[in-house]
């Protein structure tokens, strides 16, 4: 076997593996999705995802160490940073909801990189209705979250990672409810996420990321969200799951076109404990992607996440300005929500660096 047919052979191995992932991801017994709730309105972290190129083949980042922005998807990326970088998208999807992010980061040093990200989600037109079904108005929640990461590489191959993480999201109902001081916005305590990433070679890489870990009893993200200033209304709990996410990635080139495939598995432990046994109190899911560079600077991504398909396109440019070329790219996903029936297809990011 010369060396294009085991270039070939590999490729198809991780796509069948790919496949066979796929495939378990979407028979998940029916009672895993009814367990308790990821996480409330803070869920829409992890069910819209922070990048429009990571979106576009799966939201699958964390073993990529061209992610951005890190300081989300996998802190430890940031020891492998060269140049300042940083990254803006915007989506729109069915149902009035809308998000987006931006990141920044960069070097610290020899081995070391900082980044910050925040990401934003929210409601449009949201209907607001009384106890008697009738319609008082709208309301535009919206969420938002902030990231701040840092990295350090041990050697060429590995580094560690640790980001800081603090919500805040606004409800807009209190001035639908006279007599009664609600409270609109919270905040929530901040929480930990822990990664490590290894580029075993040029082909392969692995990663481990750790997330919402809380400072208090159990290491668990939980705190109480106190509805009203009187105690008229009961307050609420809000919790997000300890997460496990490992990703791997894999890079090749098929008939002289550069191919790489993203696979990550996540479970989330719905449970206020340290470690829950139960296979109850976890949810599984997957993520995959594929992307090849089907012209020079321009590639085509596809991928799963969950049960939702999606698709996307990226183009690299350099914009000079002077003497120097700032090297930019543009990305675009579509979004195929399979259990809501829901197509979103207005996924817009850019990306950009600075040498």
């Amino acid at each position: 076997m010369n060396k294009e047919q085991l270039t070939i052979s590999n490729c198809f191995c991780v796509f069948v593996l790919s496949v066979v992932f796929m495939a378990l991801v979407s028979v998940e017994p029916a009672f895993a999705r009814q367990k308790a709730t990821l996480g409330s309105f803070d869920g829409f972290v992890e069910r819209m995802g922070a990048g429009t190129r990571e979106m576009g083949r799966g939201n699958t980042g964390s073993a990529d160490t061209a992610t951005m922005p890190a300081a989300y998807w996998n802190p430890a990326i940031l020891g492998f940073r060269e140049n300042v970088g940083f990254t803006l998208n915007a989506e729109k999807r069915d149902l009035d909801r809308m998000g987006g992010a931006l990141g920044i980061e960069g070097r610290v040093g020899k081995r070391m990189g900082v980044g910050f990200a925040m990401l934003y989600r929210g409601d449009l037109n949201f209907d607001v209705i009384d106890e008697d079904d009738e319609t008082m108005g709208t309301a535009s929640p919206f969420f938002s979250m902030m990231y701040l990461g840092f990295a350090f590489r041990a050697n060429r191959r590995d580094a560690f990672g640790i980001s800081l993480s603090m919500s805040y999201d606004n409800m807009g109902i209190a001035e639908y409810f006279d007599g009664v001081d609600l409270v609109d916005d919270y905040r929530s305590p901040v929480t930990i996420n822990l990664s490590w990433l290894r580029q075993w070679n040029e082909k392969w890489s692995t990663s481990v990321v750790i997330r919402n870990v809380g400072l208090g009893e159990n290491l668990s993200a939980k705190w109480t969200k106190n509805t009203s200033t009187d105690n008229s209304v009961a307050s609420t709990d809000g919790i997000r799951p300890k997460v496990l996410q490992v990703g791997v990635g894999y890079r090749s080139v098929v008939m002289g076109k550069p191919v790489y495939a993203w696979m990550e598995a996540i479970d989330y432990q719905v449970a206020d404990t340290l470690l829950a046994f139960d296979p109850d109190r976890h949810v599984w899911t997957g993520r995959v992607g594929f992307e090849c560079e089907m012209i020079p600077n321009g590639t085509l991504r596809i991928g799963m996440d969950d049960l939702n398909w999606t698709v996307g396109a990226g183009y690299k440019f350099d914009v000079r300005i002077g003497k120097k070329k700032y090297p930019f790219d543009v990305n675009y996903a579509l979004i195929y929500e399979t259990e809501a029936g829901l197509l979103s297809p207005l996924n817009l990011g850019i990306r950009g660096y600075i040498p």
